[in-house]
Formats: C-alpha cells, sequence, structure tokens
C-alpha cells in the first residue's frame, strides 16, 4: 500500500511518501507563503523520483491544521481533490500531532508550537506512553504565558518544546527543552506511526484554524 501524507499548516511543506509501512521518500521544505505554488509540483516531483504514478497512491492523509489560515486551506483542499478524483481514502491528523512526532523516543512531555503572533501559539500538551502521544491539553489557541502556567500546574518534570517557531518563545527555565531545529530533528517513521483518523465523507472535512479569520472577527 502507497500512501501521501501532505502538511502544510506551518512555513514549512511536508509530503511524505510511504510504501508498504516503509518511508520511501519525503520532502521537507521551507515555503514560508509559498504552499500554492510549491505543494503540486512538489507532490510530482516526489513521485517522479521514486518512479510511482499518481494513480499507484492508496491513501492519502491530510493535517488538517491549526496553523496558517492560507496553508491549511491549500493542504486540506489538495489532499480531499487527490483522494475525491483517485477515488481512495482519506485521513486526517492534527498539525501539532505531526509537529511532536519526531521527538516521541525523546521526551515524556510534549509541547509542539506554531506562533499564532500578539503573544499567542496553537498548542497542546502531550504525554508520551508506549511510544504514543497522548493529549493532556487539547489542541488550540493559547496565550503562551498562560499556557505555561498551566503546564507548570500539571506536569512535575521535562518537557520538551517543538516546533518551527520555538526559537521565539524560550524561557529560562531547567524543566522547560527547546530542541536546536525540527528540521534537523524530523522524523518521516515517526510521523507516519501517528494514529491517523479516517474520514468518512470527504466532503466534511474542514480546515481545523482553531480561531476565526480577520474577516469574520472584523464582522463580530
Amino acid at each position: 500500500m502507497k500512501k501521501l501524507l501532505i502538511d502544510t499548516s506551518t512555513q514549512v511543506l511536508m509530503i511524505i511518501l510511504e510504501e508498504d509501512d516503509k518511508v520511501k521518500d519525503y520532502i521537507l521544505e521551507v515555503v514560508i507563503r509559498d504552499h500554492s505554488v510549491k505543494l503540486m509540483p512538489s507532490i510530482e516531483t516526489l513521485l517522479k523520483r521514486n518512479q510511482i504514478d499518481i494513480q499507484e497512491i492508496d491513501q492519502i492523509i491530510a493535517s488538517e491544521g491549526p496553523g496558517s489560515y492560507t496553508g491549511v486551506r491549500i493542504g486540506v483542499t489538495v489532499a480531499k481533490t487527490l483522494s475525491y478524483t483517485l477515488n481512495i481514502p482519506l485521513k486526517k491528523i492534527s498539525s501539532l500531532e505531526v509537529i511532536s512526532a519526531s521527538y516521541i523516543n525523546q521526551a515524556k512531555y510534549i509541547v509542539p508550537l506554531i506562533d499564532a503572533r500578539r503573544g499567542n501559539v496553537f498548542s497542546a500538551l502531550y504525554n508520551v506512553i508506549d511510544h504514543k502521544l497522548n493529549c493532556i491539553f487539547e489542541p488550540q489557541l493559547y496565550h503562551f504565558t498562560d499556557f505555561i502556567q498551566q503546564i507548570i500546574e500539571v506536569v512535575k518534570g521535562d518537557v520538551i518544546f517543538v516546533g518551527y517557531d520555538n526559537h521565539k518563545f524560550k524561557i529560562e527555565d531547567p524543566q522547560f527543552h527547546f530542541p536546536f531545529s525540527l528540521i534537523e530533528d524530523f522524523n518521516p517513521e515517526l510521523v507516519m506511526t501517528l494514529d491517523f483518523e479516517r474520514v468518512a465523507n470527504i466532503h466534511h472535512l474542514v480546515p481545523n484554524y482553531k480561531r476565526l479569520t480577520e474577516a469574520e472577527m472584523n464582522l463580530k
């Protein structure tokens, strides 16, 4: 079985190609705001260099967010389109789980971070049990300072903060650890061990933004 995972929720474009439960190849590229331009050509490049036709893909996995409003929308739309066109199953996963996966074997508590501006982050708190992510604080929009206090009240032990934006939120506390680079630490094999959720009706899958758009807020 050949699977294709797509994540465009951050400034980094991620595409993973798996065949028979083994990662065959992947693309991890900083694209900032160019997901709409880069995504389809990158999928084509990945398949071509592995001599695989798009018709051979058996399953699509979409990172549903949260993250960049435009980025999440692009990835989910392309994943739905491929699933519908190829008539193959579609599964979904939180972008925060995707970010956390590479560190499953390195920490007991993991906090993924996506910068949401104005001191806010898209985040969650996971407890790693038997190499699986167990959610303590649900994925949502948090004010970073307040979220730190919530973590301190619950966790007694080391916490690892991960993500492409973690350098923006470093704090001086021996309990908290910030790895240098998720790109350097990226482990596609661990990403593909996540518990993906089957989408029963692809038309019902919508991006999980976790907040209103600016246009929606202006209408309030």
